[in-house]
């Protein structure tokens, strides 16, 4: 029985934490704003944004969804709980129902404390955002109270760890957690406002070296992949693409065959290449570039024309620039 109470609660209890998450994410989702995943861990959760809030309203409407979620599942808890004392259903019902009632308000008052990236920090963002009328000192202020806390966090671990209280391990865990997303979340503040309003189109290099599909894989080793040193070409011909030929392609091919061998005929077997619009923005390169771990991105427009290449290099020195120009 005390199994199966202990298995009950464990899972109302995630089911809390992914309760609280989803109310961030419905709130997104409501302002346009897609959420790529749900993390949860012991003292809540991250839904991962695909984009931040485009004014301090939504941020503070998203980041209040979740500490009200928690405290309304302690309200529905606590009711529960004196009902259940009420009609005597005994300790095995009781016990966990006050538990609950406990950690999600225990939840929504963690989840409230002022630092980046927890709800409080972003209400404390959202508000300083709307008087500095900018994001990026906002989420550095932010963070900084974040990191703050976190380390305070990870200092009351190692105490509790040096006088053998073994659960100190796990304000260490959270406070490096929560220390890691806090610096992670200004640094792509900074990566966005660096990238702001500028398309591919306008740091993609043009001229791209291609291939045709007729050469044979001795004539793309000895001309394109010994001479040029590139690891891959893109197979172009009259204006069309038709894909990517890679030295692992070739490598995939007896050498004997090389001389009869055309590109055409092995492209099929290639991998499919990694495009973008010209139109797409710098950061939805960088975060495709990342995502599918590439270091460049084939850059095709609407007449499926290879118009040009961007790689992490040119968006990161991008970047660099900027942030040294303060811009």
């Amino acid at each position: 029985m005390s199994i199966l109470v202990s298995v009950v609660t464990t899972l109302l209890f995630f089911s809390s934490l992914l309760f609280h998450e989803l109310c961030h994410s419905y709130i997104a989702r409501l302002n346009s704003i897609p959420i790529r995943k749900i993390t949860l861990f012991i003292f809540g959760g991250v839904a991962e944004m695909t984009k931040e809030p485009p004014t301090p309203a939504i941020e503070l409407k998203m980041a209040i969804a979740g500490p009200l979620a928690s405290l309304f599942l302690s309200g529905i808890f606590y009711g529960l709980f004196l009902l259940a004392g009420f009609f005597n259903f005994g300790l095995p019902v009781t016990v966990p129902l006050s538990y609950l009632a406990l950690i999600n308000l225990m939840l929504a008052i963690f989840n409230l404390v002022p630092g980046f990236p927890l709800d409080g920090g972003r209400i404390f963002r959202a508000i300083l955002w709307f008087f500095l009328k900018d994001i990026k000192p906002a989420t550095k202020i932010a963070s900084l109270a974040g990191q703050g806390f976190a380390y305070l966090l990870i200092l009351v671990g190692f105490l509790s760890v040096i006088q053998g209280i073994i659960g100190g391990i796990w304000f260490i865990l959270i406070g490096w957690f929560l220390n890691q997303a806090a610096q992670g979340g200004y640094r792509q503040i900074v990566l966005q406002k660096a990238l702001s309003g500028v398309r591919v189109s306008e740091i993609m290099t043009g001229n791209v070296l291609t291939v045709v599909p007729s050469l044979t894989l001795d004539e793309i080793v000895n001309d394109y992949f010994l001479k040029h040193r590139f690891g891959r070409f893109p197979v172009v011909e009259d204006d069309k693409f038709f894909g990517v030929i890679t030295i692992h392609d070739v490598k995939e091919i007896p050498r004997e065959k090389w001389p009869f061998t055309k590109v055409s005929e092995i492209l099929q077997f290639s991998k499919k290449p990694f495009t973008i619009s010209p139109g797409n923005d710098a950061v939805h390169a960088l975060m495709q570039m990342v995502k599918e771990e590439v270091g460049h991105l084939l850059v095709i427009d609407k007449k499926k024309k290879l118009v040009g290449i961007v790689t992490r290099t040119d968006i990161i020195r991008l970047i660099k620039v900027k942030t040294e120009l303060g811009m």
